[in-house]
């Protein structure tokens, strides 16, 4: 192995374990505060369009997160040169937070009621309940600031934290994890390029997409 293949794959490793410990902690924070709160059907909110909504989001996972630095409540002007929240234009009303290992996260409610379905035409039950989503960048400001590499997204249902990407979903791996596939959805307002990479890397432990384009769930998960 040459030198970067050796570094890329140290560092593939790294991101695997790291996505892993944020998933951990974002599912112990939806078992908390629905422990003290209610499931998220009871927590107040409305939907994207609603700023309080979010702030609802944000601030009710608030206490069971370990924070470097908090934009919660900063003016939304603020947010972008503090915690710096991707594609800002389209996400607005989002609320961010940096963990104390420096991974971002950021909130957006969709559904106040958790009646979004996501679970695309195969019906995959864990997202038929859908309240919003979490954006996660690894390393906050540092790059390379790309989906798949340290940018990864979950749902937030009502009963927990689902990964982009799982099997019988709207943003399904094969077309929504592949390099070679640009604009996998068209329709998709916001893109969907490299979008559903989180649940492979926590249930094969690799990130192996971006060295090749062949890979399927059940099948082919390494590319070598």
């Amino acid at each position: 192995m040459t030198l970067p293949s050796i570094i890329q794959d140290k560092q593939a490793k790294e991101r695997v374990a790291q996505l892993k410990k944020v998933y951990s902690i974002l599912n112990q924070a939806h078992m908390q505060a629905v422990s003290e709160k209610g499931t998220p059907d009871e927590w107040g909110m409305n939907g994207m369009y609603d700023r309080e909504s979010h702030y609802i989001f944000a601030t009710t996972f608030r206490p069971y997160l370990k924070l470097a630095k908090d934009c919660i409540d900063m003016q939304q002007s603020q947010v972008s040169a503090e915690c710096d929240p991707e594609d800002l234009s389209s996400f607005v009303n989002a609320r961010s937070v940096i963990l104390i290992d420096g991974t971002r996260l950021t909130f957006r409610i969709y559904s106040g009621m958790c009646s979004a379905n996501y679970s695309g035409t195969s019906g995959s039950v864990a997202l038929q309940n859908t309240c919003g989503v979490i954006r996660v960048d690894l390393n906050g400001k540092k790059g390379p600031n790309k989906n798949g590499e340290d940018r990864f997204r979950f749902y937030f249902t009502k009963s927990g934290i689902v990964p982009y990407g799982i099997k019988n979903s709207g943003l399904e791996f094969e077309k929504a994890c592949n390099k070679k596939n640009e604009n996998p959805y068209p329709d998709y307002s916001a893109g969907s390029n490299m979008y559903a990479c989180a649940a492979w890397v926590l249930y094969n432990e690799n990130m192996d997409y971006l060295k090749c384009d062949d890979l399927s769930w059940g099948k082919k998960t390494r590319c070598k």
